[in-house]
Formats: C-alpha cells, structure tokens, sequence
C-alpha cells in the first residue's frame, strides 16, 4: 500500500495529493555570515537554440565562489545558482552535483541553501555545484522536472562531469522533486541522495525498479514523523528490487536535519560514490 507523506514547506502535515507546498523558515537555513560572491561571467538569459540543441548561454561562473545567472531551457528561463573550484575553467573535468531546494524552489531559497549548505565543502573538494530554482513557481515535481534534461544538456556544454554524469541531491521539496528527475531518465544520473524526500506519487513509486543501477542514500530525522513511511517504502522498493540504497534515521532531529546543514556528510557520501 502506498504511504502518502506531505510535501515540504516546513512543519510535516498531511497534505492531500497534489496540493501546493509552501515554504516556511524550517526551509529556509541562515546564510552564513561571510558568503563572497563575485561578478559573475554571465546574468542574462540567450535566444533559445532550435529545438534539441543545448543553449551555448556562457554559464555564470566564480572560480572560488558563487555565481547567479539565468539560462532559457526550451523557451523557458531558469535562475540558477553556481559554485566551481578555485582556478576552474570551461570545459575542464570535475565531480558535478545538481541540487534541487526545499519548499518554494524559488531562487533566494535556492542560493541561500548552496551558501548555507554545499558551498564551503564544494570549494574544499573540487565540485561544481548548479543548483536551479524553479521557474514561474512550478516545482521540479509539479512540471519543471521536463527542463532538467535540457538544463543537463547546457552543463554538459561548460563542464565535463565526472563519471559521465552528475550527482543529484535534493531536500524536502527538493527531495521529491529528485526521484521525479531521476525517474525520467536515470541513466543521466550517477547518484541520489535526499535528506529528506521520496517517491511521492503512483508514478514515481512504479519507475523506482528502474532506477536499481543508481546508489541512492536517504536521510530522515526520527521526528520527522511525516515523512518516515514514505522513505521507509521507497526504500523498500528500491532494496527489493536489488538496489544499493540505504536509508537513515537520525536520531534528535526534524524536518530540518541540523546535523547535516555544514555539508559535512553530504560531501563524504557522494565523494564515497565516485
């Protein structure tokens, strides 16, 4: 029987199926206190490319830090947020994460978890981090998840990804929104890993067998009390069906999983899954 969690805005309530998620600040993690950002190589959005060819928009990069910019995937224009490596330049080799937010997806959310979050262990590891926020309010659940393929593509023309593809990590929203993306396609996709998410709809439950080739690692907080029948399932279909997954419980913790906010263990799983 399939479990029905609530999607992340913050506190875990049920929801009925297919309701808007709303952020609140149990989403919404202080930046630290110093984050540099520089200028960034490009902010403007191109004319899209005809139909099945990445855009050449000139990605918005800062060597050593985080940069913003837009780029326009199948005539729709997504904000986005980077960070690559001290002394990074195009077209190099590099271990790549594409990170999808929690709550509302929207794009202060989205920079304020890459500063909060991924930003110092990126630049200490050697990863590019491309974190895209959801365009026109339409979560990477709810319809955006058909631009990521397009927004793959685009990567893929400024940054070669390390073991041919990147790794997906999400929160909440942006955990659901993850095995959406990876059901798509998931040979696009060298790993998962969520803290909190799961498969959320029929659809998504039934295209978990054909993610088995994928590692997957999920994180929950024991309060978390909404949302741990849900991972408990979708891990369970994924193990059954011969998977390498893993799920987590971490005893003290909520929604919000403080112990994982430095990045810290975010950044030892995928470096282990390289």
């Amino acid at each position: 029987m399939a479990v029905t969690a609530p999607a992340c805005g913050g506190d875990a309530q049920q929801t009925s199926p297919g309701a808007q998620p709303t952020a609140t600040n149990r989403d919404e993690p202080a930046a630290p206190a110093s984050p540099t950002e520089a200028p960034a190589a490009s902010q403007t959005a191109s004319s899209p490319p005809p139909a099945g060819e990445a855009p050449t928009t000139a990605p918005a990069i800062t060597p050593g830090g985080l940069g913003t910019g837009q780029v326009v995937i199948d005539d729709t224009p997504i904000d986005y947020v980077t960070v690559v490596p001290t002394g990074f330049e195009l077209g190099e080799t590099a271990p790549v994460m594409l990170a999808i937010a929690p709550g509302s997806q929207d794009f202060e959310l989205t920079r304020r978890i890459v500063e909060s979050t991924y930003i110092t262990e990126a630049l200490a590891r050697g990863w590019v981090v491309i974190s895209p926020a959801a365009p026109n309010s339409t979560l990477y659940f709810q319809g955006s998840e058909t631009l990521i393929p397009g927004l793959l593509a685009w990567v893929d023309t400024w940054v070669v990804s390390e073991g041919g593809s990147p790794h997906l990590v999400g929160v909440s929203n942006g955990g659901i929104s993850s095995f959406r993306i990876a059901a798509q396609d998931p040979s696009s996709i060298q790993s998962l890993l969520v803290f909190p998410g799961f498969a959320r709809s029929d659809e998504d439950r039934a295209a978990l067998p054909s993610m088995v080739d994928i590692p997957v690692r999920l994180f929950v907080g024991a309060d978390d009390m909404g949302w741990i029948p849900a991972m408990q399932e979708t891990h369970d279909i994924l193990l059954n069906a011969g998977a390498d997954v893993t799920l987590e419980i971490l005893p003290g913790e909520g929604h919000r999983i403080e112990s994982l906010s430095d990045g810290v263990r975010i950044f030892d799983e995928l470096d282990a899954l390289r």
